[in-house]
């Protein structure tokens, strides 16, 4: 396989409603999409979705790096499986893949997209023959909202009877009520989380945990700021339900720092931040080897792109125990494939079994939602 040609594309779809949480604001995706072309002019596609405050990543520079990177891989060909991984390896360990691991997630992404359809494969096939079985079952997240917003969402819960839910919050009182009004809302079998996003001190923290007790919490993810490793590893030691660390999670030398500071028992692994599937697979092997569980996430605002690869990578994935992600039909006002990949009822959703990613993007849509032109543009 030769890929003859990568570009890289800036789009913004709007939400359907306003998404906010202790260190986000927004209303409408921010993301990249890369599209690589092979000599036959079949098309592998990539995203990306650059959070400034998770990875220090702006949209700007995540597609001038993009378009850098993509500079290294066009024109190169590739005649085994073997030779493309190591090769992709070795690109993205390269310090400026590593600053930006968005924009060599969108490009690995695209490129194993393409990899795969020329072989008729889906994408996990390329990595294992045994797949995890489905149906995989997702986690609904809900953003920060006042206790009256919070209903809506709570019913549309209910109404899917989905068993996984994560409340995000922003301090300890508003917490606690959203917590309480969930467990009333849906009774006491469903599995509910917390996602603090560093609202807390390590005391605050420990006190919003006890506080919490009643009503069933399951486990809390980042409960303090992103670089309070310390902090964070004083929760794990006193904390009555398991600590998930996404935020100080990133790279695989924050896993192994977490891991030598027993900082956590959870690893929220999401393919944007940690920069692609190769190092989200090694992260994976990382935490079982030491006895962390892994939580398969996802950034607000992917599309299907993204929610499909997730989903890919959950079929390569042993012993997770959350899945969250493929939820754009609720959240998106339009997504860019021709057929939705969202979960459906009771959070499920199958295997995906066609080639490459096992979707089909709708060029149409995707340029409608375009917010650049120039060279490259498709």
């Amino acid at each position: 396989m030769r890929v003859d040609k990568i570009s890289v594309r800036r789009i913004s779809i709007p939400f359907n409603w306003q998404v906010s949480h202790n260190l986000y604001n927004g209303t409408e995706t921010e993301a990249i999409v890369v599209v690589a072309n092979d000599e036959s002019g079949l098309l592998g596609y990539g995203e990306g979705t650059p959070r400034t405050f998770v990875t220090g990543e702006t949209l700007d520079k995540t597609i001038e790096t993009a378009n850098s990177l993509a500079e290294r891989i066009a024109a190169n060909e590739f005649h085994t499986f073997k030779a493309l991984t190591e090769y992709l390896g070795i690109t993205g360990s390269l310090e400026l893949s590593q600053q930006y691991p968005s924009a060599w997630c969108a490009l690995e992404l695209a490129i194993l997209d393409l990899w795969a359809k020329r072989r008729g494969k889906p994408l996990w096939r390329l990595f294992t023959q045994k797949p995890v079985p489905d149906p995989y079952v997702y986690s609904a997240v809900i953003p920060v909202v006042t206790e009256q917003s919070l209903s809506p969402f709570l019913s549309m819960v209910k109404k899917l009877r989905l068993g996984f839910l994560k409340l995000k919050i922003a301090d300890k009182e508003s917490g606690i009520a959203a917590l309480r009004l969930a467990r009333e809302n849906l009774g006491p079998d469903v599995d509910l989380r917390v996602d603090c996003n560093g609202a807390f001190s390590p005391e605050e923290a420990i006190a919003f945990i006890e506080e919490v007790q009643p009503f069933g919490m399951s486990a809390v993810e980042q409960p303090v700021p992103k670089t309070d490793i310390s902090g964070l590893g004083f929760v794990t030691s006193r904390s009555m339900v398991p600590v998930i660390a996404d935020e100080s999670m990133c790279t695989l030398e924050d896993a192994m720092q977490l891991i030598g500071q027993k900082a956590c028992n959870g690893f929220s692994i999401k393919l944007s931040k940690c920069g692609g599937l190769i190092k989200c697979l090694k992260l994976l092997d990382i935490a079982r080897a030491n006895g962390i569980f892994c939580q398969i996430s996802c950034h607000i605002g992917e599309t299907a792109i993204l929610a499909a690869a997730g989903r890919h990578f959950y079929a390569l994935s042993r012993q997770c125990k959350y899945l969250e992600g493929s939820f754009s039909k609720y959240l998106l006002r339009e997504d860019i494939v021709k057929k939705d990949i969202s979960f459906g009822l009771k959070g499920h959703a199958p295997l995906l079994t066609g080639p490459g990613l096992g979707i089909e993007v709708d060029e149409s849509i995707l340029k409608r939602w375009l917010t650049d032109e120039g060279p490259g543009s498709l």
